[in-house]
């Protein structure tokens, strides 16, 4: 059985963030994350020698502390701006991106980080004052504080499948955040698109609701798109996927002016949440006897990259007063 101060559910950006935080206060700490990356919805792709952000697009900064983090990050060559305006848009504000991609800000973070990649949780469990998690490779891990940083609704499952009394209105704040859900899909072009710079185009009311010119960002030399279709699963439960594909690509092609040769497709589920809670973060056993459990992520204070980051620091510094 590993023992650890701290254990960090899902490696995002939340999950980097708060841990990078942990590290630089001496606070054993270990990551688990159910996928074979880090990063979360800061995703990327590589295919017939294309490259894509699959995930988020951008980035901007507002508060303090992030703009600090990433000035950090421009200085040492690893964001830029990519654009602070494209047609449709209403503001100026700098969107950054990620050099050479997006998932660069959670490598930055987790580069001194233990991670255990591809490790399901499958039950938590609170006994004498630790909390003892299960994962998928029938290993367990002991740790003094949990930090969970999940979407919303996996969570709750997870602490509903654990038999963790939490109180009702922990539960409810968790059942109350829902989220978009989106399919994304990666086409490579037989030609340039037509898009204007900066490569990045935002439709309301229709299908699509976003491309991006790889090429014109500057991430792959290969003519390219990145292209995100929102879906209300409300209303699609059934949808064909197929189906949604053949549509997505037909639409696309109208505004790249450029026909696809080949794509790979990828559904985020809980993609961008659409109703927040409005603190940085969840003191999860509150008016409870049990050991310190905080929940962190883009659904606290903000849906948006530099939300999540805010969100891990925000949990962290709690962990960090529990163990002063």
């Amino acid at each position: 059985m590993q023992h650890v101060d701290e254990l960090i559910i899902g490696a995002g950006l939340a999950g980097c963030s708060a841990g990078e935080s942990l590290l630089n206060h001496n606070i054993s700490t270990q990551i688990v994350e159910k996928s074979s990356s880090i990063g979360g919805r800061l995703a990327n792709k590589r295919f017939g020698g294309a490259c894509f952000d699959s995930g988020a697009q951008f980035f901007t900064a507002r508060d303090d502390q992030f703009k600090n983090f990433i000035n950090d990050c421009i200085n040492e060559g690893t964001v830029e701006e990519w654009y602070s305006h494209f047609p449709g848009s209403k503001d100026r504000y700098p969107r950054y991106r990620g050099i050479p991609l997006m998932n660069t800000l959670a490598k930055k973070l987790s580069k001194n980080l233990q991670i255990k990649l591809k490790k399901t949780v499958i039950r938590l469990t609170e006994k004498q004052g630790f909390w003892f998690t299960d994962l998928s490779d029938n290993t367990q891990i002991k740790s003094k504080a949990l930090i969970l940083t999940a979407p919303a609704p996996q969570t709750l499952d997870l602490i509903q499948k654990s038999n963790i009394q939490i109180d009702s209105s922990i539960s409810n704040i968790l059942a109350s955040i829902s989220y978009e859900s989106c399919f994304a899909i990666m086409a490579i072009l037989k030609d340039p698109s037509i898009l204007p710079p900066p490569g990045a185009v935002s439709f309301n009311g229709q299908l699509i609701n976003w491309i991006s010119d790889n090429q014109q960002k500057g991430i792959s030399k290969i003519p390219s798109v990145t292209i995100h279709a929102n879906l209300d699963l409300d209303e699609k439960i059934n949808f064909d996927a197929k189906t949604l594909e053949k549509s997505i690509l037909n639409e696309a092609e109208t505004h790249t002016g450029a026909k696809i040769i080949k794509y790979q497709s990828h559904f985020w589920r809980y993609s961008k949440p659409k109703t927040t809670y409005k603190q940085r973060c969840l003191v999860g056993n509150q008016k409870t006897s049990l050991p310190p459990l905080f929940i962190a992520g883009d659904a606290m204070g903000g849906p948006r990259v530099e939300g999540a980051f805010l969100s891990g620091r925000s949990a962290a510094e709690l962990v960090i007063k529990y163990f002063n």
